[in-house]
């Protein structure tokens, strides 16, 4: 039985994080657990700042490792403390690498979500969500159902609740923490994005 996937949250979104120094996501991940988002991830290339991000955090959110393309990625998310590991593509050879660790694979097709699943991924993601159509996120859950579908790219929150609407665990609205609003002045801007993003509310 493949790992489960952490919980989602209230708002069903998981929050991918700039590659920026942890010096510099520490205040802005303080203001997305104010904000009620409490999965994030951080690139595969980043994996060096999760020991940092988890001190202050490990209580409150659970932090990710995105991008991985390679076993040994996934072997030092594991090693490095990640809530999960996900890639972008239909990569069975990531299940297992770490066998506690739960692992997300990608996919543009309902055949490779599907056998995503089955080579053992805790959820898949389907990405570029946004090259597919309305009609994509009201039938694609349900063909795919019981498997967790977590729908991944640059989406909009209208297209987000839609897919949530149609049975998908969760999305990932790969804009929604740009570095400029981390590096910024003042994390104003963050928090208001972050709350026009409250899902559910």
């Amino acid at each position: 039985m493949a790992p489960e996937l952490p919980d989602l949250g209230v708002h069903s979104v998981i929050v991918g994080l700039p590659d920026v120094d942890a010096d510099e996501l520490l205040p802005a991940c303080e203001v997305l657990c104010q904000e009620g988002f409490k999965l994030w991830s951080v690139s595969a290339g980043q994996v060096a700042v999760l020991p940092d991000l988890l001190r202050v955090f490990r209580r409150r959110a659970r932090i990710g490792v995105h991008d991985a393309t390679e076993p040994a990625q996934v072997v030092a998310a594991a090693e490095a403390g990640a809530a999960f590991a996900a890639s972008a593509f239909f990569l069975p050879e990531l299940v297992g690498a770490a066998p506690e660790l739960p692992v997300i694979l990608g996919g543009m097709t309902a055949s490779e979500l599907r056998g995503g699943m089955s080579a053992g991924a805790a959820a898949v993601q389907l990405i570029p969500t946004e090259a597919f159509g309305t009609s994509y996120a009201r039938t694609l859950p349900d063909l795919l159902s019981p498997s967790p579908l977590i729908a991944s790219g640059r989406i909009e929150r209208y297209q987000a609740e839609l897919w949530l609407e149609a049975g998908g665990v969760g999305v990932w609205p790969r804009q929604l923490v740009e570095p400029d609003a981390v590096l910024g002045d003042t994390l104003d801007d963050l928090r208001v994005t972050l709350q026009q993003w409250r899902l559910g509310n």
